[in-house]
C-alpha cells in the first residue's frame, strides 16, 4: 500500500475495510513516502495507528495558537451548595478547553 503519510495510510485501511478499522495485529506493506526511502515496510495496524496519531497531534502543536487575550473560556455558573452530578462535571468536561 503506497501513502504520502501515516494518517493516509490509517484512512486507507478503515477504507478497504468498509469503514471498520482491521485487527491491530494484522500486517500490512506500506511505503510511505514521506517517511520512507521508498521501501517497503511491514506494519501492524496498531502501528500504523500509533504513527498515524503521533503525526496528527504533532500537526496540531505545530499550527500557530491564538493569543490568551482572544480566546473566550466557556463559563457556567453553578449556585453555591448545588451538588454535581456526573451529567454536571461531564458537561464541564466537554465545554473545558482541556
Amino acid at each position: 500500500m503506497e501513502c504520502a503519510c501515516y494518517q493516509d495510510a490509517y484512512d486507507a485501511l478503515v477504507k478497504d475495510n468498509d469503514g471498520v478499522l482491521p485487527d491491530l495485529y494484522e500486517v500490512f506493506d506500506f511505503i510511505i513516502y514521506e517517511y520512507s526511502s521508498n521501501s517497503i515496510v511491514r506494519m501492524t495496524v496498531a502501528e500504523v495507528v500509533a504513527l498515524a496519531l503521533v503525526e496528527v497531534s504533532t500537526a496540531k502543536a505545530a499550527a500557530p495558537s491564538t493569543s490568551p487575550s482572544t480566546v473566550k473560556l466557556p463559563y457556567a455558573s453553578i449556585p453555591i451548595g448545588q451538588p454535581l452530578q456526573l451529567d454536571t462535571l461531564l458537561d464541564h468536561a466537554v465545554a473545558s478547553l482541556n
